[in-house]
């Protein structure tokens, strides 16, 4: 049942753990009036490590430009220098994932974790390229000595959790999240999956709160449309998708202070990015239809208050293009099989093209 919802989130180039002054560029240090005997140990000791500043200055830019091929043919040099440089297998074997090359990527990190066997990081990625080569039982045992490495290693715990999910072992995968989103409250892959696991666990109360949570933080990302669903399954409507022109939207629910048509503050992102969207389409009119129960007239108003919001906030939208509608009967909600009305509402929709 999770195969299609499960958020994974491999992007292998994107998620790296920057170091404190490792991208930054050395410059004219000719400048410099004086330079220390420490200072030129230090360098030496650097550079003859293997593991150069310069290196990791120069591989960074070739993941951060996304130039990978760029990327391997330097580093083919960099080994041909220096084949026990563990900083330039790890860079050769993260231009492979980034090129989908997962048996090259495997080859690459597994010589630097031999290299340098202390570097949680080399031992995430590696187990990154064991995913990629679908051997799930080597990929755990690289993120769990990530792990033991460093224990913070949000990466390394977000992918085990993946790991454990996908061997059906929920609990288990439910305790790593939990345990990523200690360190980082707004990682959206492991944010979705625990919603998802509470699901699987019928724990309606708190898969509520996961779904709301993930959505406050990311309403337009990919997964954003499977999880207003998943919450509408619950008979809460916090957030909907609506078909804009040819696109299906996440859009939070429009609230008003009490007993007016004045929109909250905290409703406007929504609607400034069903603005964007009618801005940037100049073909697409909409349909704004509100429901008020027992309140037809304030249901007038806030419909009227939505469009002249839109109109005062994107001046370039035609006021025809923003048509509004109110009604006296709630609206019916079809989420499968379950109907529901809700007390108030604001629908959008596309308007036919004549």
């Amino acid at each position: 049942m999770f195969k299609n919802s499960v958020y994974y989130n491999r992007k292998y180039i994107r998620i790296r753990k920057q170091k404190k002054g490792v991208s930054r560029t050395v410059k004219n240090l000719s400048k410099d009036v004086f330079i220390s005997l420490p200072f030129l140990v230090a360098v030496f000791v650097v550079f003859s490590s293997g593991c150069t500043l310069l290196q990791v200055t120069k591989g960074n830019y070739y993941l951060d430009n996304k130039k990978y091929r760029e990327g391997i043919v330097a580093f083919e040099q960099e080994l041909k220098a220096n084949p026990k440089s563990a900083e330039a297998q790890y860079f050769m074997g993260r231009f492979h994932l980034a090129e989908n090359h997962p048996k090259e990527a495997r080859y690459f990190l597994q010589q630097a974790v031999k290299l340098s066997p202390k570097k949680a990081d080399y031992h995430f990625w590696l187990g990154v390229a064991y995913a990629a080569n679908k051997e799930s039982d080597l990929e755990r045992k690289s993120y769990l000595r990530a792990i033991e490495l460093d224990d913070k290693h949000v990466q390394a715990l977000t992918y085990l959790g993946h790991n454990q999910l996908d061997k059906f072992e929920y609990e288990n995968a439910l305790n790593t999240y939990n345990k990523a989103l200690k360190l980082s409250p707004n990682n959206p892959s492991a944010l979705y999956n625990r919603a998802l696991i509470l699901k699987h666990f019928g724990r309606t109360p708190e898969e509520r709160v996961a779904w709301k949570e993930y959505l406050a933080l990311y309403p337009h990302e990919a997964m954003a449309q499977q999880a207003a669903m998943n919450l509408n399954e619950l008979g809460d409507f916090e957030y909907r998708n609506y078909i804009i022109g040819s696109r299906t939207v996440t859009l939070k629910k429009v609230r008003f202070e009490p007993l007016t048509a004045k929109i909250q503050k905290n409703s406007h992102e929504s609607l400034d990015f069903l603005g964007e969207i009618l801005q940037n389409n100049k073909t697409v009119a909409i349909h704004i239809v509100a429901y008020q129960k027992d309140a037809k007239k304030m249901a007038e108003l806030r419909a009227k208050s939505i469009k002249i919001y839109l109109l005062n906030k994107f001046p370039e939208i035609q006021s025809y293009r923003l048509m509004v509608s109110w009604f006296g009967i709630p609206e019916e909600i079809r989420i499968g099989t379950k109907t529901f009305k809700e007390d108030e509402s604001i629908n959008f929709f596309t308007a036919v093209q004549k």
